[in-house]
């Protein structure tokens, strides 16, 4: 090999390894923000809404506008909607693509093999996981210092409200849903109740995760409060049957039915110190 060959070779070489770095750098953390935010979840839609600023945000799903469903639903304002399809999120030219472990699996590869970041939360199942996915999600969008300010707020409002009620005695509950399942441990909605000052029956009966329960244990239990998940509530499906049973309205005639907003539950985030406070307040 030849001197200019050989300086021709080495010049090569020098580039590509300082693409390499520079990607590498990218790859690990820059401070590079993202400019062009597309959600493809109803959860992730939230966050954006609450942290990033309005400049970031390409496009929501089309659950952000849901009323009962979103939180920020009145936020959203004139922010293009998706409905989660590889097809409408190309365009948007995104650099950063958020959604949730629910997301669609073939619109989440398909964008991952041609090349676009996307970042996935996964699903908390204690107050503190949310502390947690604020953080992470603050720093996949460049608003580490909302995260903090957000986290903040919501520690200092638990405290409040917790003192605000400490007078009241625990009560019991069991959530009973459609189909007859339960939640028990190892949920963000057991963290809830404890937040609440509410003792989960279900998760005292080992119950773990989301089961389902009989109806003879719901009423051996004898629960202060009965919460009826019927948000999804339909009279002539056979999975809301359960929901209407006779022994059931005896049993909420003499317990006391809670029934928490759907925006307040649907997804983890801050909107969950107004759930505490709501469910607190019944006590």
């Amino acid at each position: 090999m030849n001197q200019q060959s050989y300086t021709s070779v080495l010049s090569a070489l020098m580039i590509i390894l300082a693409v390499l770095s520079s990607h590498s750098s990218a790859a690990g953390g820059s401070a590079v923000r993202p400019q062009r935010i597309v959600s493809i979840g109803l959860c992730t839609d939230q966050l954006l809404l609450m942290m990033a600023q309005r400049s970031q945000i390409a496009s929501l799903t089309t659950s952000a506008t849901n009323l009962q469903m979103s939180y920020m639903a009145d936020a959203v304002g004139d922010i293009p909607l998706n409905n989660a399809s590889v097809e409408e999120i190309i365009p948007y030219r995104p650099d950063l693509i958020v959604g949730s472990h629910f997301a669609a699996r073939d619109t989440t590869r398909f964008l991952r093999q041609l090349g676009y970041e996307v970042n996935l939360v996964t699903l908390p199942t204690t107050i503190e996981e949310i502390y947690t996915l604020l953080t992470r999600f603050g720093e996949w969008t460049g608003n580490q210092a909302r995260a903090a300010s957000m986290i903040a707020k919501m520690k200092r409002e638990i405290v409040e409200i917790q003192a605000r009620y400490a007078h009241r005695p625990e009560k019991t509950m069991i959530i009973y849903s459609p189909n007859g399942y339960t939640i028990g441990a190892n949920t963000l909605e057991n963290d809830v109740l404890k937040y609440a000052g509410f003792r989960n029956l279900s998760a005292e009966m080992g119950i773990v995760g989301f089961k389902k329960i009989s109806l003879e244990k719901v009423i051996e239990a004898r629960p202060d409060f009965l919460q009826l998940d019927n948000h999804v509530f339909n009279r002539d499906s056979l999975a809301s049957s359960y929901l209407g049973h006779p022994v059931l309205d005896k049993l909420v005639d003499n317990k006391e039915l809670l029934f928490i907003p759907s925006r307040l539950r649907a997804c983890a985030g801050p909107m969950v110190t107004e759930a505490i406070d709501y469910m607190a307040k019944k006590r």
